[in-house]
Formats: structure tokens, sequence, C-alpha cells
């Protein structure tokens, strides 16, 4: 057995190519959509050459050396850059850039957290009328997906003065997925399509934030946003957030504890950085007291965050050592 021959499963129906030679009874056999999967060489058969011409199979090639997949002979009626989600199964989904344009583009896609940082997860070229795949995400932990921004730059095949650079930034959430399925350009297989421009524009107009609702929605009653706005500093009134995982995610008894607190996490940062666009001076997060991992974490981030004058426990008659009033400059 060696790179380059085409196996099957021997326990399965699952064909593919082996692509790497992990050790002397492991190799890496490259199946359907890119996956590669280290299988041991005694559960895998050699598929002859032979019985591929025989029964008339299609020929398997490879998607590891170029990411750059063929595109299918399907109409192209997209109109400006598109990220596409196919389901793998009923929880991982893979997440696809579509560049269903002439131009060949350079493209850098980052993950955004809860400090308006970026990390870089993919940096490369992307032809026309081409895709590549992006990352993957469990639908499980919707919640938690970090919103994805996107530098693209339109290369030049003649001497002109080149275009900016086009920055799309875009969270992926519930409504989405409301939708039916739908057949995914160049990809030929279901999926959903999320617009990340339009036509007429060269890039998303920023989404316009009301302050004066946003403010509103830390507080549950209109006596109590009435109150807030008399006050000229909200000493009266306080927004609570309250951050126990039963209230954010009503089905997360099977979540492992590393999940549960990746999104109590989330929701602190959310509403956080609420709070900031909202103009408040004053906040608290109920984390309750546990066994301190999650004030731990949170008085660890409000500590490295430039826009926080202090933070302090509070309502200790109440709450213990289980809430944190931030005070923001």
């Amino acid at each position: 057995m060696q790179i380059g021959d085409r196996v099957r499963l021997m326990k399965g129906t699952e064909e593919g190519i082996v692509v790497k030679m992990l050790d002397k009874s492991l190799v890496e056999v490259e199946i359907e959509d890119g996956f590669a999967i280290p299988v041991l060489e005694s559960e895998l058969v050699v598929v002859s050459s032979d019985e591929s011409t025989a029964f008339d199979m299609p020929k398997y090639e490879s998607q590891k050396p170029n990411k750059q997949k063929t595109v299918y002979e399907q109409p192209n009626q997209l109109k400006g850059f598109h990220l596409a989600i196919i389901p793998l199964n009923d929880h991982l989904n893979s997440i696809y850039f579509l560049n269903p344009s002439k131009a060949d583009i350079l493209i850098m896609a980052n993950e955004i957290n809860g400090k308006n940082e970026e990390k870089t997860i993919l940096s490369e070229k992307i032809f026309a009328e081409k895709f590549s795949k992006i990352t993957e995400r469990n639908m499980d932990h919707l919640i938690t997906w970090a919103p994805l921004s996107f530098t693209i730059l339109t290369e030049n095949s003649k001497w002109s003065i080149p275009m900016r650079p086009e920055k799309i930034t875009v969270k992926i959430k519930a409504k989405h997925f409301q939708k039916d399925k739908t057949d995914i350009p160049f990809l030929n297989k279901k999926g959903y399509l999320i617009p990340l421009n339009q036509s007429s524009k060269e890039t998303i107009e920023p989404e316009k934030i009301d302050v004066e609702k946003l403010k509103d929605s830390f507080f549950k009653g209109k006596e109590e946003t009435a109150s807030y706005r008399s006050s000229e500093k909200s000493n009266t009134t306080i927004p609570e957030i309250d951050l126990h995982i039963e209230t954010i995610d009503p089905y997360y008894e099977n979540l492992p504890k590393e999940d549960i607190l990746q999104i109590q996490l989330s929701k602190f940062e959310e509403k956080l950085n609420e709070a900031f666009m909202a103009g408040l001076d004053e906040i608290i997060f109920i984390h309750g007291v546990g066994n301190g991992v999650l004030r731990n974490n949170i008085h660890k981030q409000l500590s490295q965050h430039h826009n926080i004058q202090f933070f302090k426990d509070t309502h200790k008659e109440k709450f213990g050592y289980g809430a944190t009033l931030v005070k923001i400059k």
C-alpha cells in the first residue's frame, strides 16, 4: 500500500485515497469532502483500477494538494460574496467562502472575540468562481460562535489603480438556518447561503444602533426604564445580568463543563460590549459562587480592559461573592 492508492474500509462503505503514511501500520485516508482519517492498513483493501473501469466508477482526486476545487457545471446566480454552511451531520457544519466573481481575490478570514480582537484562521487566494473552506463549527454551540471578519483584496492583472481592500463582518445566528436548505453553487451540495454584500454596494452597511433601545434592553419593565432615565448617572437602578447557565441555555445539562464556561463568558462579553455602546456607567454581573472559575475569568478580563474604571464584589448580603459590580469609564 502506498500514497495515491484508492482504498475501501473493510468494515464500512467509505472509500478514499491514501494521502500520508503515518507509521508502519497506520495511514491517513482522505474520504469525501476532503476529510482525512487515520486507519490501520489491516482494515483497508486496495481498490483495483480494473474495478473502477468495470463498474464505470468516477476517478477519485485528492483534495489535499489544492484547496481550489473543481467548479461544477451549475448555473451561477450569485451576486457578491457569500458564505455557505454545509451540514456534515446533526451537529457539525462546514463553512465555505464563495467567490462567484470573475476576478481572483486575496482573502484573510478572522474570528473576533469579545474584546474586538481578531485571530486569523485563513489567509489565501481564491480564484474566480471558486471557493474555500473556512472552518467547522458545532451547531449545538451556535450561541458561542465567534463573529467572522473577511478582508478581501481583488487582484489586478493590468496596470490600474487598485481597489481598496473590502472588509465584511458577519455574525452567524439562528435566523440564518430558518429557511430550507438550498442547492449551493460550485459545491454541488445542499446547505444555507449567507450573502455578505449586495451587488449594488461595495461593502455591507454597518448596523445602526439605537442607543436608547439598547439601554432599555437592560431593564425589564417600563417603570425601571423610566427610573433609569430620570437619574443622570443611573445611581438608582443598575442593570443586572444573570450569567447562570440555566438562564442562558435551557439545554445545558448535557454540555461539558468547559463548553458551559465558554457560553457564560460569551454572554458576559456580549453584555459588557452592549453596556459600552449604550453609555452605561455601571453594570452588575451575577455569576454565582460555585468553584470560582467563572468569577476568576470575569475578573481577569475586566482587569485587562482599558474601558473599566474599577470592579468589585457587590450585594454580598444577597449573593455573597457571587456578583460583581463594574464601573465603566
